[in-house]
C-alpha cells in the first residue's frame, strides 16, 4: 500500500509562484539562478544591475557589467559560491546598450535599488525578454516575463528536470527512451494560470512514496508577505488543502 504523501518529508521540492499578470511578473520561491538557465532559453547576454560577479565585461557607456553566454557557466558558479542580490536585465547587442538615454539608465539603476520598474520594462532599446531580481539567498525572485508563456517553459522545465534527477537517480544514463518520463502537457500547465493569480504552492512528492506514479501536488497560498520566511514555514503551507494534483501514472504512461 502506497503512503499518504501529506508530511514536509514526503516532498523532494517546492516551488511557490505567485503572477501578477496586469505588470507581466511573477514572484518565485525555491527557485535558483541555476535552475532558471536550465530550465529557459537563455537570452544571448545579461546586463549586470547588481552583482557579485568579479570577471563581468564593462560597458562604458553606462559603466555597467554585463556577461555574454561564452560567460554564462562561470557566471553561474560564481552565483552559487556568492547569494547576495542578482539582479539583470537582458540585451542582444552591446550596440543597443550604447544606445540607452540617460532617463533609460537612470531606471535601470532604480530598477536594480528598487526591484520595482518605473513603467513598462520591456525596453525597445534593448528588447529584452526578462528582468530578473532576486534576493539575498535566493528567497525571493521576481521575474518581469515580456511573454507571460514562458512561465509555463519555466515551471514545466523546473520540474521535468528536478522529476528526471530524482526518480532516475544514479542510474539515469543507463534507462531505455519508452522508460524516459514525456513533459508535462502544455495544457496541464495552462490550466494552472488562474491559480498562479491567487499564489500556489506546488511540491513535487517523493516518488519513493508514490511509488506507481510521479505526483505534484498544489496548494493554494495567498501572496506571501514575507517571503525571506517561506523555508522555515512551509511545514504549515503542506498543512494546507490539496486543490489539484498532477500525475504521471507510470503504468498508462500519461500524465493527468
Amino acid at each position: 500500500m502506497v503512503k499518504k504523501v501529506n508530511n514536509t518529508e514526503h516532498y523532494v521540492q517546492h516551488l511557490y509562484i505567485y503572477l501578477n499578470d496586469a505588470d507581466q511578473f511573477a514572484l518565485f520561491s525555491g527557485l535558483t539562478f541555476a535552475q532558471f538557465m536550465d530550465a529557459v532559453k537563455m537570452p544571448r547576454n545579461l546586463l549586470l544591475l547588481k552583482h557579485s560577479y568579479e570577471d563581468a565585461s564593462y560597458n562604458m557607456h553606462t559603466q555597467l557589467e554585463f556577461a555574454s553566454q561564452e560567460e554564462y557557466p562561470e557566471l553561474r558558479k560564481s552565483r552559487a559560491a556568492n547569494k547576495g542580490e542578482f539582479c539583470w536585465i537582458d540585451f542582444r547587442s552591446e550596440k543597443q546598450v550604447n544606445s540607452l538615454t540617460p532617463q533609460e539608465q537612470a531606471e535601470l539603476l532604480y530598477i536594480g535599488h528598487k526591484k520595482e520598474t518605473v513603467r513598462s520594462p520591456f525596453y525597445s532599446t534593448l528588447l529584452n525578454e526578462f528582468i530578473y531580481l532576486s534576493s539575498e539567498d535566493e528567497q525571493t525572485t521576481k521575474i518581469y516575463f515580456r511573454n507571460l508563456e514562458r512561465l509555463n517553459e519555466l515551471v514545466g522545465n523546473y520540474f521535468m528536470q528536478m522529476i528526471r534527477r530524482v526518480d532516475h537517480g544514479q542510474n539515469f544514463w543507463r534507462r531505455k527512451v519508452k522508460d524516459m518520463i514525456p513533459e508535462l502537457p502544455e495544457e496541464i500547465l495552462k490550466s494552472m494560470k488562474n491559480l498562479y493569480r491567487e499564489g500556489i504552492l506546488i511540491s513535487l512528492a517523493d516518488p519513493e512514496k508514490t511509488k506507481n506514479t510521479i505526483e505534484l501536488h498544489i496548494r493554494q497560498i495567498e501572496e506571501i508577505s514575507f517571503m525571506d520566511d517561506f523555508d522555515s514555514d512551509i511545514g504549515d503551507y503542506t498543512k494546507q488543502k490539496i486543490v489539484q494534483k498532477v500525475i504521471y501514472d507510470r503504468k498508462l504512461k500519461r500524465w493527468t
